[in-house]
């Protein structure tokens, strides 16, 4: 596909970071949904794109090629449905859905339809994760054995409140287990969490989960929300991590600092910032140029919401729930 046509579906920051960054990377942002008109107005200016109101009536009135879903998480499953329907190609910002039901339906619309559906884990991309992912796989610390992963951000908005309606482990959280899944290149059998409400939100706060992958892996993740008269927590030092293999470690943070332990010694740097968004995208847009799989399909959302759905019920139970392989077959 030389020229890629574009329908944007949330025209919130996320909405906007992408009309913006889609038009860089060559493809044509034709038209944009909100239900907010002012909203729509204003990322469809970017590109001159046309408006609707929602994901179904851009569908029905647009001859696209890729729908990008950057609507809340509530609208998630109804828009993807819909572009599958119409066999249009998906993009959807994480979470993939509410609840891991959804997920399996979304997935499997996808694929019944034979259209591509990738998913927004942009973290992937930025420079410290894809460092620490090339050194697993040239093996430079043995097979990796425990991931921890503290992940802080200040609490969302007040203008956001679906966010702190649907928590911290659909919101943040999910970004770390996917890395962890990511980077472990394991599957998850079992769940340990603990789910904390200690700012007034209808959803969870704070999140604390065990997650156990085959061989004895493990991985350590822990974060949510800090309170508003918190100090300030820039995006790029929310995140701080580990890797330890069998040969050796990694560690750094979000905001490029970086060491590892291997047979050459300790190494330490400072990595240069990346554009996740427009990275993301630009892979996701040369896989459907080239008919290639997607570089992070549903498959990786599905994954990590079978995690977080797991995390709910040892939470509610308080005890460890398994991760059984068909939670997460399509």
């Amino acid at each position: 596909m030389a020229d890629i046509r574009v329908g944007i579906v949330g025209c919130g920051l996320v909405g906007r970071q992408y009309a913006q960054r889609l038009g860089r990377l060559g493809a044509q942002v034709t038209a944009v949904a909100d239900p907010m008109p002012e909203r729509a107005q204003q990322v469809a200016a970017i590109s001159g794109a046309s408006t609707y109101a929602e994901a179904r009536e851009l569908l029905a009135r647009e001859a696209i090629d890729l729908l990008c879903v950057c609507s809340p998480t509530p609208f998630h499953y109804e828009a993807v449905m819909a572009a599958a329907q119409r066999g249009r190609h998906i993009f959807c910002e994480k979470p993939l859905a509410e609840n891991l039901e959804q997920a399996r339906e979304m997935c499997r619309a996808a694929l019944e339809a034979r259209v591509m559906l990738g998913i927004g884990f942009k973290m992937r991309y930025e420079a410290v994760f894809a460092r620490a992912k090339s050194m697993i796989e040239a093996g430079e610390i043995g097979r990796p054995l425990y991931s921890i992963f503290s992940y802080f951000q200040q609490a969302p908005p007040p203008e956001r409140i679906w966010y702190t309606d649907y928590g911290a482990a659909r919101d943040n959280i999910v970004h770390a287990i996917d890395l962890s899944n990511w980077l472990l290149d394991r599957q998850p059998t079992q769940v340990s969490a603990r789910l904390d409400k200690s700012l007034g939100f209808n959803g969870e706060d704070k999140v604390f989960l065990q997650v156990a992958y085959p061989g004895g892996a493990l991985a350590s993740i822990h974060g949510g929300w800090v309170g508003s008269d918190y100090p300030p927590v820039a995006a790029s030092d929310d995140i701080f991590f580990q890797i330890v293999g069998e040969a050796g470690y990694i560690a750094g943070d979000r905001a490029g600092n970086f060491v590892s332990a291997t047979k050459r010694g300790i190494e330490r740097g400072a990595m240069d910032p990346v554009d996740s968004f427009t990275a993301e995208l630009e892979a996701f847009l040369g896989a459907l140029r080239s008919a290639k799989p997607p570089p992070i399909p549903g498959a990786a959302g599905l994954l990590a919401q079978a995690v977080i759905d797991a995390a709910f019920e040892s939470n509610r139970r308080a005890m460890p729930v398994a991760v059984d392989r068909r939670d997460y077959s399509v």
